[in-house]
């Protein structure tokens, strides 16, 4: 592809985009992936290009947003928003109405005098967390969770996340680990606070790669090893995942219980359900149990029935905004809304009270989000402990972390509640990750 045929690819891309976001549909990695499967003739190198235009650009859409509702610029199509950006980024527009039928057609009189605009904006006025790229819905939750240094908390969002993985403890020892990894990639480093975590600045395709095909190494951001480590299972428990996806963490907790004990991992889809079935096959587990478990309250009840208040560890990753990977997911600032967080706040505290059924008495219920907004966890387990204050106990991260194999830097939380765990990309490098234990005494 041209350099004029890629601008052109990314515009089109946008536009598809934000159709998405405005129906809340199709996330953006989804909408690239089906692009380029069409279009057989885009190489790697043009794949990658595109690709990194297009994260660029909605890593700062809502300032681009700001500006050209500044100069009246509204309402915008995906081409407005990639020229503003080309402005932002001092780009020429030389590609525009190249002499080739992939190129971007020509900039009109109306788009000469948007650049013009643009490029006059005093940026002064611009709010600090939009400037950061937060939507005005979130800016409350972002100060009620940072307050201070909120823009740089708000900002390390737009950072591209470290490419992480972790070593499968059944399969190869860390130190084996970090000598094969040097075969992958020179850039890996270890993290600061998984022993069996190492991270690259790079990203990387390691979906080939004989350390991946043998199930040695897995894909894993360091927050939700830190979430594994933290549940503190013995290889004699009964272990309920409820909410476990394609099973990242039960995968962990089943390596670190040595394929011992037991893991019913639930989940409302199949697909993901078999991604965990060949993923545990390949990490050599055996202490896995993947079951579907849908919508339905009285359905979900009788799939449970068999399982009720023997569980000693129940892991809740529950649904969330994902607040805390915008990092990776860029897009999703802008699928949610007051009324669908307040919906979700609901999902989760269903699923808690769901969850606490399961366990037993003695045994502790680990609630998990990757989100920073208080409302989906702070709260939530606020709400859940005044109704069973004298059943359920909290268990501090600190007293958990240090019976771990988790390294000595025990990380200072950002919560508004000490006992539990709130990471960050900034103060952490990790994901946004929200960590709650709680105990049952009854």
């Amino acid at each position: 592809m041209r350099p004029s045929a890629r601008l052109a690819s990314a515009i089109e891309l946008i536009d598809l985009i934000e159709v998405e976001i405005e129906k809340s549909g199709v996330p953006m990695d989804r909408v690239i992936h089906a692009y380029f499967r069409t279009r057989r003739y885009a190489g790697s190198k043009d794949r990658r290009a595109v690709t990194e235009m297009v994260y660029s650009v909605y890593r700062m859409r809502e300032r681009i947003l700001w500006g050209l509702c500044e100069i009246g610029h509204e309402p915008v199509s995906g081409r407005m928003i990639f020229i503003a950006w080309m402005v932002e980024n001092n780009i020429e527009f030389d590609g525009f109405g190249e002499d080739t039928p992939f190129a971007p057609p020509s900039l009109s009189s109306e788009e000469i005098e948007l650049i013009a605009a643009y490029k006059g904006i005093d940026w002064s006025n611009i709010p600090d967390l939009a400037n950061a790229n937060v939507p005005a819905y979130a800016h409350e939750y972002f100060m009620e969770r940072y307050n201070d240094g909120v823009a740089l908390q708000a900002n390390a969002l737009n950072d591209k996340a470290a490419f992480t993985i972790r070593s499968n403890p059944l399969k190869l020892s860390t130190g084996n680990t970090k000598h094969s990894l040097k075969e992958i990639s020179e850039d890996f480093e270890s993290t600061r606070f998984s022993s069996i975590a190492f991270s690259s600045k790079k990203p990387l395709n390691i979906s080939q790669n004989p350390l991946y095909k043998s199930g040695k190494i897995e894909i894993q951001d360091e927050a939700a090893q830190i979430a594994s480590y933290l549940v503190d299972a013995d290889p004699k428990y009964t272990v309920v995942d409820l909410c476990a996806g394609a099973g990242g963490k039960s995968l962990l907790v089943g390596a670190l219980m040595q394929n011992k004990g037991q893991i019913h991992a639930f989940d409302i889809s199949s697909g993901r359900l078999n991604e965990l079935k060949i993923r545990s096959q390949r990490a050599g587990l055996r202490n896995i149990q993947a079951k579907p478990l849908g919508a339905d309250t009285l359905k979900r009840a009788e799939v449970l029935s068999s399982i009720v208040g023997k569980a000693d560890r129940v892991i809740l990753d529950v649904p969330c905004s994902g607040s805390g990977t915008w990092r990776r997911s860029p897009d999703l600032r802008w699928r949610y809304n007051p009324q669908a967080i307040g919906d979700i706040t609901k999902i989760q505290y269903d699923l808690i009270n769901e969850g606490a059924v399961l366990t037993k008495i003695g045994g502790r219920m680990i609630y998990m989000t990757c989100s920073v907004f208080a409302c989906e966890n702070e709260e939530n387990i606020a709400k859940f402990l005044q109704k069973n204050a004298l059943n359920w106990k909290i268990i501090p991260y600190r007293d958990v972390w240090k019976d771990t194999e988790l390294q000595d830097e025990v990380p200072v939380s950002l919560s508004q509640v000490p006992e539990f765990l709130q990471l960050s990309p900034h103060t952490h490098g990790t994901d946004g990750f929200f960590i709650a234990i709680l105990e049952r005494l009854a």
